[in-house]
């Protein structure tokens, strides 16, 4: 069971990874933290995980439902996420499972269910268990239960349905355009 000084640890990495993120873009970076869209559906995910964690099961609703609400943000509370995760943009994100420390979400990233097997490898039933430090690019999924191990690099549009081993990338989806002679 989670801790509320254990739910304030994994804030202060996740606003120390917001802050790294804001510092290396050329335009200046918002003074408030908490106005930024990237931090409210980190933040409105803790305090939902914990209230869900200690047995309030109805506040920690209404908390997802304001998540996506105000962020338009699904990650579920019952959704355990290591410190240190960064949303790129929280629009069209679903995070289920369990996912380690410092993940970065690039926007509109589904992660979670959606196959008919329901074992369960650690994320709850027919949920993925992803790694510390792994990137999840731009409109990628990992889908069913499947694990993604640390230091992976998941690639834009890439669709993980299968084991993703320790320190690898799975590069873009590309589309190739081939010319054809007209007949």
């Amino acid at each position: 069971m989670i801790t509320w000084l254990e739910t304030r640890l994994r804030l202060r990495a996740d606003k120390a990874r917001l802050r790294q993120h804001f510092a290396a873009l050329p335009r200046p970076a918002p003074t408030l933290l908490w106005l930024s869209p990237a931090y409210q559906s980190v933040l409105l995910h803790r305090v939902s995980f914990f209230l869900c964690a200690r047995g309030h099961r109805l506040m920690a609703r209404i908390f997802w439902h304001l998540n996506l609400l105000v962020t338009a943000c699904d990650i579920s509370p019952l959704t355990d996420v290591g410190g240190g995760l960064l949303i790129h943009f929280p629009l069209s994100v679903a995070l289920f499972g369990k996912i380690g420390r410092n993940c970065t979400v690039q926007g509109h990233v589904a992660v979670g269910g959606g196959t008919l097997r329901t074992d369960d490898i650690g994320g709850g039933p027919g949920l993925p268990v992803i790694g510390d430090n792994v990137v999840l690019g731009w409109g990628s999924m990992v889908v069913g239960p499947v694990r993604v191990g640390d230091r992976v690099v998941v690639g834009h549009g890439v669709v993980v349905t299968t084991n993703v081993p320790d320190d690898c990338a799975i590069p873009d989806v590309n589309l190739v355009v081939v010319k054809t002679r007209a007949s």
